[in-house]
């Protein structure tokens, strides 16, 4: 098992509740990114996810393969 941040962990976990699903941690250098499939627009859980999000250094969507994904990047300190 990959040891992600005090910060990254707490925001996955942030993301997790607010989504009921699980999301995927990516390490690169220097940050961590955390994704989740993004939630149905009337889902209750939109305003704690995005209280979860603006904690993130940066945070966005993509769509590929007609799939939505909600990702949040936390840039580590060296």
């Amino acid at each position: 098992m990959v040891q992600i941040s005090m910060r990254a962990s707490g925001l996955r976990a942030a993301i997790e509740r607010a989504t009921g699903a699980l999301a995927e941690v990516r390490l690169s250098v220097g940050s961590t990114r955390i994704s989740v499939p993004c939630p149905p627009d009337d889902a209750p859980s939109w305003g704690e996810l995005l209280r979860a999000l603006r904690t993130a250094d940066r945070w966005g969507s993509v769509t590929a393969d007609g799939r939505t994904v909600i990702w949040a990047q936390i840039e580590e300190e060296s």
